[in-house]
């Protein structure tokens, strides 16, 4: 039940990643230091967040637990984040790095059974069935493709349509 609930789920997320590697390649090298505002985050962090934490809950979902370990390293505050962040120093590192993480994310799924969405799983913000940590990462990567796309115009660029499959 679970699995093909969330199968439905990869196989649109797929299309929505396809966007949003086009949406990567539209920012310039020097576009992934760009945040609105001191405090905010950059390109370069959202990049390494939206994905990082993709890959840290599917395969934490994979494993039965999603570490404080692998969770901060998708968080680009925390310092655990900055050998990861170091690594993103152009946009087709950036978009490799995304390439790579869904990537990562699909295996996971692929290997996880009925009995592994549908058991708790634990992690640094709560304990939750495992198939919502696909949903979790969704959610995420809709919410931070948002401020990348209102990074892109408020840098000049036009995006690609957010429908372009």
């Amino acid at each position: 039940m679970f699995k093909q609930m969330v199968s439905g789920q990869r196989g649109y997320f797929q299309m929505v990643h396809g966007v949003t590697l086009k949406l990567i390649e539209s920012f310039a090298d020097e576009d992934l230091d760009y945040r609105p505002k001191p405090g905010m985050r950059s390109v370069r962090d959202l990049i390494l967040h939206m994905y990082g934490i993709e890959k840290s809950l599917a395969e934490g979902v994979r494993d039965g637990r999603v570490s404080d370990e692998k969770e901060n390293a998708s968080i680009p505050e925390k310092p655990e984040a900055a050998a990861g962040l170091a690594a993103l120093k152009t946009t087709a590192a950036a978009k490799q790095f995304a390439v790579d993480c869904h990537k990562a994310a699909d295996d996971a799924f692929a290997a996880v059974a009925e009995e592994h969405l549908a058991a708790q799983v634990e992690s640094p913000f709560g304990t939750f069935p495992g198939w919502q940590f696909f949903t979790f990462a969704y959610d995420e990567h809709w919410h931070h493709r948002g401020q990348l796309y209102t990074y892109i115009r408020l840098i000049g660029k036009e995006p690609p349509m957010l429908y372009s499959y």
